[in-house]
């Protein structure tokens, strides 16, 4: 029988790679199978709880290999110790990490998710040198301080996401260090901490990034990401800002937020809902902040729309984007997310954006998508 050639079997097993169960076979095939199956099946690994944890731990020991096909780890849901039946013995957070980190020396991502640590107790000892992106999600800690102590732990970082982070305590002062690989900040929701940025700015974050994304739903939002986003201005690059501001008929740009500092700008997306009978001035006047010397090669508009299209300033927007900021535009892009009740379907939506927009459509530069 003849043998395909290496080359053409990868090719085959690349396909399968949302597949689970027929790669598991095919690295059962043959030993120059299993490479390119173990790849897909080992480059993801989600831990859900101890058993997964304890499960995966056993496996690298007798397997130590398969380490190094991991590039992204998530692990979810652990409880805390006090949480868990005294006569099961499981391994903690604290425990796992370390242990699993050691056979993994090619791991990329790592994100950690509704996470009781505040037993953890020794967060220098979890230390991984390749990893460049980070997410924590809705996580609580004993101490503010171990937050930085635990991010300090990966100094080729460049990637850090944050959402609903709560600590007990502030009692230790935190080892604050330069971050120089950090280039990307997402800042998700219940991230409206005044600790937070001062810990950003202590360590030069607005120095180093050049892409920051931000949710701003609240005043207290705008107060803390608008002098930030003043800081990083002269790095920035990307900026991604989703405006989740309910409740005003009309909604104005706070004082605190300007991109005037973001001379480096090159793309900028504005996520926001429109809901009934508003009015979102707040819009035009953000990009009129940017100024001459900026040069915006594309802008995203995601609109999750509930009411009225109305309520974009689109004459204000067509002279926003004829200043000298967008004179390298590019690309314009509008998203709808159109909600039930809204009484037009997608294909109106699109004729009115394009209509309000035609000074932009003559020039080819309108993308419109919908759901």
């Amino acid at each position: 029988m003849p043998r395909l050639p290496l080359e053409l079997t990868d090719y085959i097993v690349d396909f399968l790679h949302e597949d689970a169960r027929t790669l598991a076979v095919c690295a059962h095939v043959s030993r120059s199978w299993a490479p390119a199956a173990r790849f897909h099946l080992f480059r993801s690994v989600v831990l859900q709880d101890h058993s997964f944890a304890s499960s995966f731990q056993r496996l690298l020991g007798t397997a130590p290999d398969l380490g190094y096909y991991v590039r992204e780890l998530t692990i979810a849901k652990f409880v805390s110790a006090t949480e868990v039946t005294p006569a099961k013995s499981v391994p903690s957070v604290e425990d796992a990490l370390p242990g699993v980190f050691v056979h993994l020396p090619h791991l990329r991502s790592l994100t950690l998710a509704h996470l009781d640590l505040k037993d953890v107790t020794h967060f220098k000892a979890i230390r991984h040198s390749s990893l460049s992106e980070v997410t924590f999600s809705y996580c609580q800690f004993a101490d503010f301080a171990d937050i930085v102590d635990f991010i300090n732990s990966f100094p080729s970082l460049a990637k850090l996401s944050i959402a609903g982070l709560t600590w007990k305590e502030e009692r230790r002062p935190p080892a604050v260090r330069p971050m120089h690989s950090l280039r990307t900040l997402v800042l998700g929701r219940e991230t409206d901490s005044e600790r937070l940025f001062d810990w950003f700015a202590a360590a030069g974050l607005h120095t180093s990034i050049t892409s920051l994304t931000a949710r701003c739903a609240s005043e207290r939002d705008t107060d803390l990401v608008g002098p930030f986003l003043t800081l990083a201005g002269p790095s920035l690059r990307e900026l991604d800002l989703d405006w989740s501001f309910s409740g005003d008929k009309t909604i104005v740009l706070p004082p605190t937020v300007t991109l005037a500092a973001c001379t480096a700008l090159e793309f900028v997306r504005l996520r926001f809902p429109v809901h009934y009978s508003i009015a979102l001035p707040w819009v035009v006047s953000l990009l009129d902040t940017l100024g001459d010397d900026s040069a915006v090669r594309a802008l995203a508009l995601n609109v999750r729309l509930l009411g009225s299209l109305d309520a974009l300033d689109w004459a204000g927007l067509n002279r926003a984007l004829a200043k000298p900021a967008f004179s390298a535009l590019a690309a314009l892009d509008v998203g709808v997310n159109l909600w039930p009740g809204v009484h037009k379907d997608l294909e109106e939506v699109e004729g009115v954006v394009r209509e309000r927009l035609a000074s932009f459509e003559k020039k080819g530069v309108v993308q419109f998508s919908g759901k």
